[in-house]
């Protein structure tokens, strides 16, 4: 048997409260509700032919900005070569 006064009063406990009280209710609605905003907007029936063209076009912008990078390159090594840099 426990010992006289092995029992240690606690004092109160809290009070039970809902789990939804802690929840970040703006991180739920935005992770659950459809993106309103034209930057992110996503495919929807009937655009696979603009979402096609936009594809390309960013292939050829990238490649367009590689070659430009490839150009400075280039240049930057003929100028180290002639000891210009």
């Amino acid at each position: 048997m426990a010992k006289r006064g092995a029992i240690i009063d606690m004092g109160r406990h809290k009070l039970v409260q809902s789990s939804w009280r802690s929840m970040d209710s703006m991180a739920y609605s935005h992770s659950y509700e459809p993106e309103t905003r034209s930057e992110f907007r996503v495919y929807e029936t009937g655009m696979a032919g603009q979402c096609h063209a936009e594809y390309q076009a960013r292939l050829a912008a990238d490649a367009k900005r590689q070659a430009q990078m490839q150009a400075l390159l280039d240049l930057k090594q003929r100028m180290i070569d002639k000891d210009l840099v």
